[in-house]
């Protein structure tokens, strides 16, 4: 008997598929910049905030939507950091940020609404959490200047429709780091509300937005927007799987019988962690972070750009570069990258057509580390390395 495929539309995302071919191989050099987990410290303290609750509260269910202190600790910092005012009736708690994505998404897919508008390019697992989801995934085309991705705003109405359940963006981008203006939001937003579709906004690299530019929260711009946010890239906590979702308290109603269906609850020791984490000085913490890795990524973006043969622009945020790095046909060189050099990244493909030519790399490494994997670079251009002063 022949067995039937199981969802063969759910493969591996690249990432993964590139971190499992470099275990498999075994290579001894390999250098890690396909994913993005940040390496700084997450806060101070935060074990000790498990020592110190009861067993009862580490052990047992949580509410629904997450325990009051953690909603608390969220809105305080949504108020504080994003300038936003959210009433108790407005924010959950959810399992990590996919779960935040799969779980809005779920909610907004029914009836006749299946559409979900996300850009190209964008991170390559939204297109698959939407067809979880039960979504017909739809792009809408987008402009680079340097380094920012506008909407096609004429394509994006041209788009949506009575068919529409969401758009979803990112802000900054995964890959590019284009950070999205108010006005943009606004005009996306307005969109949206005009054909009964709903702005989904994921949030997860709002501390790093470098420059003068400047972080907008999307329920700031228009406030039908659902914002998505997690704990895992600004604090350093992707183990915990620890994040919070602010809409309209409707939607916040809806999300929790989802929850209750699926994950059911959040996970109490990672809700006890992320209210610590939450509490913490937040302007000098991530102010701290969100310094780090400006440099990080200036000095990587320029050492690539120096590079003949690679275009590499200072992204306006977010934790990668994303070089336009291609061979004499146009490909790009992603699969040689990692084949011989064993510097594990991502072909910018993944991300969608705009993307083809160009390669991600997670800049988030010591400094040794990130200029070894720019000399073997070199090596597999066959570029010299300049002479020292």
């Amino acid at each position: 008997m022949t067995t039937p495929p199981i969802r063969p539309d759910l493969p591996l995302s690249a990432v993964a598929a590139i971190a499992e071919r470099a275990a498999a191989a075994g290579w001894p050099d390999v250098i890690p910049m396909a994913g993005g987990e940040p390496r700084f410290p997450c806060p101070p303290g935060l074990l000790d905030s498990l020592h110190e609750a009861s067993p009862d509260v580490l052990t047992k269910y949580s509410p629904f939507k997450g325990t009051a202190d953690f909603l608390e600790a969220a809105r305080d910092k949504l108020n504080e950091v994003n300038h936003l005012d959210v009433g108790p009736d407005e924010i959950i708690a959810v399992p990590g940020g996919a779960q935040a994505l799969f779980s809005t998404l779920s909610i907004l897919v029914h009836g006749t609404r299946k559409k979900v508008i996300i850009t190209d390019p964008c991170w390559e697992h939204y297109p698959r959490i939407a067809i979880a989801a039960g979504a017909e995934v739809v792009r809408v085309r987008t402009t680079r200047h340097s380094a920012h991705d506008t909407i096609d705003l004429d394509d994006l109405d041209r788009l949506i429709d009575h068919d529409t359940a969401a758009v979803l963006l990112n802000t900054p981008l995964n890959p590019t780091g284009s950070v999205l203006s108010e006005d943009e939001l606004d005009r996306v937003g307005w969109l949206c509300e005009s054909r009964g579709a709903r702005m989904v906004v994921d949030e997860e690299y709002e501390t790093f937005v470098y420059g003068a530019h400047r972080h907008t929260t999307a329920r700031a711009a228009r406030r039908s927007a659902i914002s998505l946010f997690s704990l895992s890239k600004s604090f350093a906590l992707t183990g915990i799987r620890m994040g919070y979702i602010t809409a309209d308290a409707p939607t916040i109603d809806a999300l929790k019988r989802f929850g209750l269906f699926t994950y059911m609850y959040s996970s109490s020791p990672a809700l006890v962690l992320g209210t610590a984490a939450l509490r913490t000085d937040l302007a000098t913490y991530l102010a701290g972070v969100r310094s780090e890795y400006e440099e990080k990524t200036a000095r990587l973006a320029k050492t690539l750009d120096a590079i003949p043969g690679i275009e590499c622009a200072m992204p306006e945020g977010g934790v990668y570069v994303f070089p336009r790095i291609t061979d004499a046909s146009g490909e790009s060189l992603a699969e040689r990258i990692v084949s011989e050099q064993h510097v594990l990244c991502v072909p910018g493909e993944a991300a969608g057509s705009s993307g083809r030519g160009h390669v991600r790399f997670f800049v988030g490494l010591d400094d040794d580390v990130a200029a070894t994997a720019a000399g073997r670079i070199r090596t597999l251009l066959g570029v010299a390395e300049h002479p020292s002063p």
